[in-house]
């Protein structure tokens, strides 16, 4: 391998600013760059801390368990940095850039935020994504084959509503491609198996932005497909239903399936775009999402 394709300098990754010793086996990735101290507080103990452009990484144990809290910033192209970075730490020796005989099984959940497209599940409700609807392109790049059928129907379907509701004329009509990934059923059912409160678990949808990809209508600024997540929320594969929008989840299930690592997702819904309703204060479901995470990735940690 290049150096440039897997840039080093002086012993640390690039943009995590990690050395392989730095980055324990059981990851959490956040947005928010606060959260990351958020997720930490829960900790035994933090053994290092690290800040390198917008990522933040805080490495520690947790009941005994190594842990490490990322905070990516916000999108899927951010958040690819922080798993190849990841997966070229625990995959590589840095020295020599030679891939290494053995290497630790890893695990990522993805603790977020986001909004709700169906009426039926209320803001503070938590979301599981068991599989990702990417509109973005980011996971694109990566060629990796349809996990299952499921994963085959969902972009098929997908397609066909972007496209029939993207208004004749327009510029960009079918030219909005969606894929689907599959997050671990190991990692969603430890998860459901530790959640507290009100949950919802099936396809979470990653928008490529916050306003016209997530259907927001901002006046002078018109948009390709008029109340997207409207019409995103009918799709419906033998019962599963997108329960809520965020802009991570597609390419960690994608390129977590590529590297064989255990992928998952779990985000408090703070607003519901079809009821208009949204939680002015979401620190304490932000709370019981981090502190199901735990649960479960001490679960899954125990179980390898």
């Amino acid at each position: 391998m290049k150096d440039s394709e897997l840039f080093v300098n002086n012993g640390k990754i690039y943009h995590l600013g990690l050395r392989p010793d730095q980055l324990a086996e059981n990851i959490f990735v956040v947005g928010d760059p606060a959260r990351a101290d958020k997720v930490a507080a829960h900790f035994d103990s933090v053994e290092h801390r690290e800040q390198n452009r917008e990522y933040v990484t805080r490495t520690g144990i947790y009941k005994e368990m190594p842990v490490t809290v990322i905070a990516t910033g916000i999108g899927t192209d951010n958040n690819e940095i922080a798993l190849v970075e990841s997966f070229g730490l625990n995959e590589f020796d840095l020295e020599t850039r030679e891939k290494k005989e053995h290497s630790r099984d890893i695990t990522v959940i993805r603790l977020g935020t986001s909004g709700g497209p169906q009426k039926d599940i209320k803001e503070g409700t938590l979301a599981i994504g068991s599989y990702a609807l990417g509109l973005d392109n980011t996971g694109m790049f990566y060629e990796f084959a349809h996990p299952d059928n499921i994963t085959k129907k969902i972009e098929e379907e997908a397609y066909r509503i972007l496209t029939d509701n993207t208004p004749d004329g327009s510029r960009f009509k079918g030219k909005i491609i969606p894929y689907a990934s599959k997050a671990t059923s190991e990692v969603v059912s430890a998860l459901e198996k530790h959640v507290k409160g009100d949950y919802a678990v099936g396809i979470t949808a990653s928008a490529s932005g916050f306003f016209a990809p997530q259907g927001r209508e901002i006046p002078g600024l018109p948009i390709t497909v008029p109340r997207l997540q409207e019409h995103l929320a009918t799709l419906d594969i033998n019962g599963l239903k997108v329960v809520n929008f965020e802009m991570e989840s597609s390419l960690l299930f994608h390129l977590g399936r590529l590297m064989n690592y255990k992928c998952g997702t779990i985000c408090p819904i703070i607003a519901n775009r079809q009821t208009g309703k949204f939680l002015a204060d979401y620190s304490e479901a932000v709370e019981r999402c981090i502190e199901t995470g735990l649960e479960a990735m001490l679960e899954l940690h125990k179980n390898k």
